[in-house]
This record gives C-alpha cells, structure tokens and sequence, in this order.
C-alpha cells in the first residue's frame, strides 16, 4: 500500500530532528528513507558540480550536514504536497563547529517512488547566507 506524501514528509522531518539533536547513529535512520538509487542535490553541490546518489551517497551527505553544522534544528514552516512530492520550506539555527551562531533559510524538495522510498532530494538556500557563517558549506 502506498503510503501519502504528508505522512513520508513527516518521516523525513523526524528523522532529520533526530539527527540534528543525536549524536551521529541517528544517520541510520534517515539513510533508510532513501531509495537504493537517490539522487541528492543542494545549492553548493550544485554549484561544485556534484550530487550525491544511492544510500552511499544519502549518508555522506547527511553526515557531512551533521559536521558541517554541529548542532542545529530545523523549524519547518510550511508543508505541501502533492503526487508523490513534498515540498518543505525551513529555517535552520543553531550552532557550527566552531561555536559561531547560524541561521538559514530554505526549501526542499522531496520526491518518492512507489515504494515510498525518497528517490529525489534536492535542497534549495542562499549559499552566502550559510557559508559566511560557518566558514564553509552545509549539505541541507
């Protein structure tokens, strides 16, 4: 049975909370929402030339976001839906690595399949916004 896009978006939020508030294995978790064959993408991926594929590439990225943001929370403002996509609009603070204060705002694109496995992930936000304060990049 086909699970609704409201109900796999709210997976996704979950998961990503757990991560962002646990201490790394939480990363299991949300590498399970992905297919074998995900494609992820975000705004500095992009610009690199660079996306990252497969369950492989689901748990580089996210533990690369975990690294790169040290400890932070997402506050997702809106949620749509529709056939087999979510679309989640946020704004991440918290602190990075160093200790240094962040806050960004975004949109993600979430599309599942049949299954519903995420099978597309693609994070849009300012990049300047982001790496002014962390020094770097984040993968949300």
């Amino acid at each position: 049975m086909e699970q609704q896009p409201q109900v796999l978006a709210q997976q996704f939020i979950d998961a990503l909370h757990a991560l962002e508030q646990g201490g790394g294995n939480e990363v299991d978790n949300l590498v399970a929402l992905f297919s074998g064959d995900a494609h992820l993408t975000n705004a500095v991926l992009e610009l690199a030339g660079h996306e990252r594929t497969g369950r492989d590439g689901a748990r580089r990225f996210w533990t690369e976001y975990k690294s790169t943001l040290g400890q932070a929370f997402s506050t997702f403002h809106h949620v749509t839906t529709g056939d087999n996509v979510a679309g989640l609009f946020w704004t991440t603070e918290g602190s990075g690595p160093d200790g240094q204060p962040v806050k960004y705002h975004g949109a993600t694109l979430l599309e599942f399949d049949g299954s519903g496995k995420i099978k597309f992930f693609r994070g849009y936000y300012d990049t300047r916004e982001l790496t002014v304060k962390t020094g770097g990049a984040a993968n949300a």
